[in-house]
């Protein structure tokens, strides 16, 4: 039988001068609000034939958009505002079978 593991995931705060693509999650409330670049991290799933994995956000609890798919086991996100986001990430096989969600983690 076939099981893809959930991913752990943390969020940190990004330093400047990170080499891979940022994404912004824009807050229409506070379209002046300054932005924050988050590093998510989480753990390599060890299926032998992972494809990637999706990071989903949301500014409610368990309320998720996708919002990047990634080859890797980082993700750089710019968050608008202090709004709390909530993010969580899934892997997924060559044959695009897609796993549970991993934790959720919250910013800030």
């Amino acid at each position: 039988m076939f099981c893809l593991l959930p991913a752990l995931l943390v969020a940190v705060p990004s330093t400047k001068g990170e080499d891979q693509e940022v994404v912004l999650i824009d807050d229409l409330e506070e379209p002046d609000a300054a932005v924050t670049n988050v590093v998510l991290a989480w753990d390599a799933n060890p299926e032998g034939d992972i494809a990637g994995y999706t990071l989903y956000y949301g500014r409610a609890s368990n309320t998720y958009s996708r919002l990047v798919t990634v080859t890797g086991t980082t993700a750089t996100v710019a968050v608008r505002g202090n709004r709390t986001t909530y993010f969580a990430v899934t892997a997924f096989n060559a044959d695009g079978v897609e796993s549970e969600l991993s934790a959720e983690v919250q910013w800030p």
